[in-house]
Formats: structure tokens, C-alpha cells, sequence
């Protein structure tokens, strides 16, 4: 791995964790600027990821973590190169709406957009 990409994974594994604890396990946030921002930091850092099979390796065990969010915007990230492995994932937050709340209309979108050919590879999860 290169060391922009070592830099893009220690990065990106810190903002998918602010992003966590930002929002929780339901998914709602008070600070919009701060999350735009870290949203923003996920989206290079997971492109820069995205380039190498350790990156994506590396976004895909992120699939496991306990943390929703994490789970959530890794998997949307997977979905593109390894559909099948993102979506269990993305369902099992969907289908928890009682547990996740926005996470779970977030999931739902993100599979809608996905299954149409018109979730952006590059952009901002659905309503988010």
C-alpha cells in the first residue's frame, strides 16, 4: 500500500469513528458543519482507498465493526465492488428502523439508488 493510501486508511478508520460518535446509533446529528465536513474527509479518503485491493480490503472489514454509521458508509462503499458482501449489511440496518432510525432510511436509500444505477460512486449517501 502506498503511503497516501496508509495515510487515506488511518484517516478514514478516525472520521468513520467522529462520524459514530457524532451521530450514534440512530443516526441523528447536531452539528451540521462538523458533519459535512467529516463526511467529506470519508469521501477522499475512500477514493484514494477504493484504487488498491488492500484499500478495499481494508473499507470492507469495516463492514464488521459494532458502530452503525461505520457500518452503513463502509458497506455503501463496498457495494460497488463487491455488492453481494455490502448487502447484508446495508438490509440488516434497513430493516432495523426501531434500532437505527435515519441509519435505516439512509440503508433503504442508498440499496434504491444502488439497484437503479443512480447511487453517485463519488458523492454523499442519500439524505445525508
Amino acid at each position: 500500500m502506498t503511503e497516501n493510501a496508509t495515510d487515506a486508511l488511518e484517516r478514514g478508520r478516525q472520521t468513520l469513528g467522529e462520524m459514530a460518535d457524532l451521530v450514534g446509533d440512530r443516526g441523528h446529528h447536531d452539528n451540521a458543519r462538523r458533519w459535512d465536513r467529516l463526511v467529506n474527509q470519508w469521501l477522499t479518503d475512500r477514493r484514494v482507498l477504493a484504487e488498491s485491493d488492500e484499500g478495499r480490503a481494508a473499507i470492507s472489514s469495516l463492514m464488521d465493526d459494532p458502530r452503525p454509521a461505520v457500518r452503513l458508509w463502509s458497506a455503501a462503499s463496498v457495494l460497488f465492488w463487491d455488492a453481494d458482501a455490502a448487502r447484508p449489511t446495508l438490509t440488516e440496518i434497513r430493516d432495523s428502523p426501531m434500532t437505527y432510525d435515519l441509519h435505516a432510511i439512509t440503508a433503504k436509500h442508498t440499496l434504491l439508488e444502488f439497484d437503479a444505477g443512480t447511487l453517485d460512486r463519488d458523492g454523499r449517501l442519500p439524505g445525508t
